[in-house]
């Protein structure tokens, strides 16, 4: 069963260092969470849901960057299994409906496991905390709370299983091929923003690690680290 906070600050960090595999934390309104590259992620009471489960990671994974692109795949099919069309995961850690923004996902690290937070708007009661953002309800599927919490935690767990049955190997475990046949970032052309210098080429696979390999006038590139945008 879950824990359920009436407010908190990061669902995340609130699992940090508190032991057990599965503990999943729900809150019903999250004032200081942070997406990746330390961005914030402010959830509203009524609008989505905002949860983390804490994952024991065992020696045999070592691909810990294919761990938030797993729970991207669990929401994913958890949204399209409620009615939403034209579904898709934008890496690393973004889940879509048309070109809006549905979830955001951020794993974090914690000794040897993973706490992985989502965000996921269900319906907004006023105006969109983001103009990229994009409701369940809005794209036409079911935003019932408890059902969709339900989804995507036996989703998770049913690819969590696989995915440690495989010692950590996407491409074993199917995982790799659910992900890339339905990432939105492959084939196009993006730009990569890293910590020294800003760059440009054409997403074309995912690696054993997790990690975006990108194409430029000088190789192939495998990316794990960055801000990558689609271009326009």
């Amino acid at each position: 069963m879950p824990q359920v906070v009436e407010r908190t600050g990061s669902t995340n960090a609130d699992l940090v260092g508190v032991a057990g595999h599965g503990q999943l934390l729900v809150a019903l309104e999250q004032t200081a969470g942070r997406g990746r590259l330390d961005r914030s992620w402010i959830s509203r009471p009524g609008d989505g849901l905002t949860f983390s489960v804490r994952l024991d990671v065992p020696a045999t994974v070592q691909a810990w960057g294919w761990i938030p692109l797993l729970a991207g795949v669990a929401v994913a099919d958890a949204v399209r299994a409620a009615g939403v069309n034209d579904v898709g995961v934008k890496w690393p850690n973004d889940v879509v409906a048309g070109v809006g923004k549905l979830a955001g996902i951020l794993s974090v690290r914690d000794e040897a496991s993973a706490i992985v937070g989502i965000g996921l708007n269900l319906r907004f009661a006023g105006a969109r905390p983001d103009p990229d953002a994009v409701s369940v309800a809005q794209a036409g599927g079911d935003p019932d709370p408890d059902r969709m919490l339900a989804a995507v935690v036996s989703n998770l767990h049913g690819w969590w299983t696989r995915f440690v049955e495989a010692a950590g190997d996407a491409h074993r475990c199917g995982l790799h091929t659910a992900y890339t046949g339905q990432c939105i970032t492959l084939d196009q052309e993006v730009d990569v923003v890293e910590t020294d210098r800003q760059w440009r080429g054409t997403a074309q696979g995912i690696d054993a690690q997790g990690r975006l390999l990108v194409r430029d006038d000088a190789g192939m590139h495998a990316v794990s680290a960055a801000d990558v945008s689609l271009r326009a």
